[in-house]
C-alpha cells in the first residue's frame, strides 16, 4: 500500500454512479491494495496518494443503484466498463437518490428506470457526510443537474470538479460564487489520461513544432455504451468542447470532430484520426491513427489527480478556478494555457506539499 504524507483521507462525493464512477472506484481499490504506483503521472499530489481518497457520499437516480452500497451499485446495468483485474471494491457507502432534473431524459430513461423514492437534500447530506470534494459524473447534456450540484457544493462547503462538457467552470458567475466562498472549482470536460483528444493534440503539436502546415484534420469517435447513445440526442456540448480543445492548433485548416453510436462496439471506444499537412516545399504528409480504449479508466487516471488538487487547494484556502489544473486536465478550461507550461506549474505549485499543508495535516 503506497501511502501519502498526510494523516487524513480525502472525503469524496460523486454525482452520477455510472461507468466512470465504477472505474474510478476500482482504480482507487487497485492502488489501495498494492505498494506500487504504475500508471500514475503523480504518485503524490499535495502530499496525498490515490489511496487517500475515500468516497463518503454518492448520488444517482437509477432504481437499481439507489439504496445499494457502491460496491454493488457500480455493477448494476446499464454500467458497462472494462473491469480492472484482481481488485475488490469495498466501498459500503449507500447510493442516495439525487434529483432527476435533466439528468435522465427519455432517450436515457429506457436504459435507466428511475427510483420511486424522493430525492434527498443533497447539500444537507454532503454536510452530514463531511464531504470535501464533489465530482460531477452525470451524463453529457445535464445542464440543470450540473448547476444544481455545483450550488449544493457551495452550500455544503465542498470543492467541485466538473468532469462533463456542461459549461460551468467557464461561467464568470459560478467562478465568483466559488471564489467568494474560498472553494476550489475545476472544469470543464475532463481530458482522459490517454484519450483521443490528447493523442490528436499531440500529433498536431508535433506537426507545428516541425514547421509543417496543417491542411485538414478529422476525428471520429465510435462507441456502444450509454454515453454514445446519449450523444445521439445531446452531443453538441461534447462536440463543442472537443472543437475548443483543437481550435488553437487547427486554426485556418479544415477540421471535423464527430461521434457515432454503434451498439456492437460495447464498452470500448474506437477513435479514428486523419491528418493532412504540407512539409518542406509543400511535400504532402498524411497520417491515419486508430485508438481503441476504454474511456472510463482512462478518465479515472485524470479524476484522481483533480480530486487531490481540489483537496490541496481547499487545504490552502484557494477559491475559484485552479487555472493550471483546468488547462492541463480539461478540454474546455476557463483559462487557455500551453500544456507544457500548465504541467510545469502543476509540478511547482501542487505536487510537493508545503509547510502549511503539513501543519494542516498534522492538526487534522
Amino acid at each position: 500500500m503506497n501511502c501519502g504524507t498526510r494523516n487524513e483521507r480525502i472525503r469524496l462525493a460523486i454525482a452520477g454512479v455510472g461507468h466512470c464512477a465504477g472505474s474510478l472506484l476500482e482504480g482507487i481499490a487497485y492502488y489501495r491494495e498494492r505498494d506500487e504506483t504504475p500508471g500514475l503521472l503523480f504518485p503524490l499530489l499535495g502530499g496525498y496518494a490515490v489511496n487517500d481518497i475515500e468516497v463518503v457520499a454518492a448520488y444517482d437516480v437509477a432504481r437499481d443503484k439507489v439504496g445499494c452500497p457502491l460496491s454493488e451499485a457500480i455493477h448494476q446495468p446499464p454500467n458497462n466498463f472494462v473491469r480492472i483485474a484482481d481488485v475488490t471494491v469495498s466501498e459500503r457507502t449507500v447510493v442516495m437518490r439525487g434529483p432527476s432534473l435533466d439528468g435522465n431524459p427519455a432517450h436515457l430513461a429506457r436504459f435507466v428506470p428511475e427510483s420511486p423514492i424522493s430525492p434527498v437534500d443533497v447539500a444537507a447530506t454532503l454536510r452530514d457526510s463531511r464531504a470535501q470534494v464533489l465530482v460531477n459524473l452525470l451524463p453529457t447534456g445535464s445542464l440543470e443537474a450540473s448547476a444544481f450540484y455545483a450550488q449544493a457544493a457551495i452550500a455544503a462547503g465542498c470543492a467541485f470538479v466538473n468532469c462533463i462538457p456542461t459549461v460551468l467552470a467557464q461561467r464568470p458567475d459560478i467562478q465568483e460564487a466559488f471564489r467568494n466562498k474560498r472553494l476550489p472549482l475545476l472544469g470543464d470536460d475532463i481530458k482522459s489520461q490517454l484519450g483521443t483528444t490528447i493523442l490528436h493534440r499531440t500529433l498536431l503539436q508535433m506537426l507545428l513544432l516541425r514547421g509543417a502546415r496543417l491542411i485538414r484534420s478529422s476525428q471520429i469517435n465510435v462507441g456502444g455504451n450509454t454515453d454514445f447513445a446519449n450523444f445521439v440526442y445531446r452531443g453538441e456540448t461534447k462536440l463543442a468542447s472537443k472543437r475548443k480543445s483543437m481550435a488553437t492548433l487547427v486554426r485556418e485548416a479544415e477540421s471535423h470532430v464527430g461521434h457515432h453510436y454503434d451498439v456492437t462496439r460495447g464498452a470500448y471506444k474506437h477513435a479514428f484520426i486523419d491528418i493532412e499537412a504540407a512539409a518542406f516545399a509543400g511535400s504532402p504528409v498524411k497520417m491515419s491513427m486508430r485508438l481503441e480504449s476504454d474511456d472510463k479508466p482512462n478518465s479515472a487516471g485524470s479524476v484522481v489527480d483533480l480530486v487531490r488538487i481540489a483537496k490541496t487547494a481547499l487545504d490552502r484556502g484557494v477559491g475559484g478556478i485552479v487555472g493550471e489544473a483546468c488547462a492541463f486536465y480539461m478540454k474546455s478550461p476557463p483559462v487557455e494555457m500551453d500544456e507544457i507550461e500548465a504541467l510545469h506549474r502543476l509540478k511547482e505549485i501542487w505536487v510537493k506539499p508545503t509547510a502549511r499543508d503539513m501543519q494542516s495535516a498534522s492538526s487534522g
